[in-house]
């Protein structure tokens, strides 16, 4: 499976100066039995890795000359590719298109995670090797702010009808999480409004023309997100406790 990493954006509501990105900002990460401090995209990846996924794919800003670096030395496997024009999510995506061609990918915002994405694993080979295509999504209180996936039970699990970039008048709770499994003709949905390429709005083209989406749902709690200044605080706890959570069942098991 390949996997690409959004991670062009230029920060703005971070609280940062536009030089150092959101995706370096260090979080916490339980490796090598140490507790550790790595920047979010530098945990992100190591995460991939670990789920046995290595061909991976990084979207920058062409200005963003520490990350670039940074990449260069931490993972000289890791393909860089650049968006050129701030133009939305899915313009991000279209950036590396020719880095997964004909094949179904992995997809995540560079700026947040799965915390407990390891845990997926079987889920991902399974996805895969049926070639489902999936869209992780969470509960959330205000589904106004996000992405919202409109969900129904099917024969095989839970199937998306159609996802809504930021309703006014949301059909459900649930929130599209910066994850998804998606198949190569995606790209093909990937239009422009206004100069934007929204990914939310090609993946209900996608869906409207007949290929099909499961959900998997990830707890509210799993999911981190470095958005906005106030965030990171939250960021730091969260993976902070899931790392010391990690060292404890380390140590049970030595027991």
């Amino acid at each position: 499976m390949k996997a690409i990493i959004t991670a062009a954006g230029l920060g703005k509501r971070s609280g940062l100066n536009g030089l150092i990105r959101k995706e370096l900002l260090n979080i916490y990460d339980f490796r090598d039995g140490s507790l550790i401090l790595r920047p979010v995209i530098d945990v992100l990846i190591s995460k991939l890795v670990r789920m046995g996924i290595s061909d991976i794919a990084v979207v920058l800003d062409p200005s963003d000359v520490i990350s670039q670096d940074y990449l260069k030395r931490i993972f000289p496997f890791v393909r860089i590719f650049f968006q050129m024009e701030k133009n939305g999510f899915g313009d991000a995506v279209l950036s590396a298109r020719d880095f997964v061609r004909d094949e179904g990918f992995l997809l995540t915002a560079g700026d947040g995670m799965v915390l407990d994405l390891e845990n997926f694993n079987s889920r991902m080979v399974g996805l895969e090797r049926e070639n489902k295509w999936t869209l992780f999504v969470m509960k959330v209180d205000d589904p106004k702010r996000y992405g919202v996936a409109v969900l129904r039970q099917g024969t095989e699990g839970t199937e998306v009808t159609d996802v809504v970039e930021k309703p006014s008048k949301p059909r459900s709770n649930f929130a599209l999480c910066a994850l998804y499994y998606l198949p190569p003709q995606i790209f093909d949905f990937i239009s422009y409004k206004d100069g934007k390429a929204e990914l939310t709005d090609a993946i209900a083209r996608c869906i409207s023309s007949g290929v099909k989406f499961n959900a998997v749902e990830v707890p509210r709690s799993s999911w981190i997100s470095v958005g906005m200044a106030e965030d990171y605080r939250n960021v730091l706890e969260s993976t902070y406790l899931y790392a010391m959570k990690l060292s404890k069942q380390r140590d049970t098991s030595k027991a």
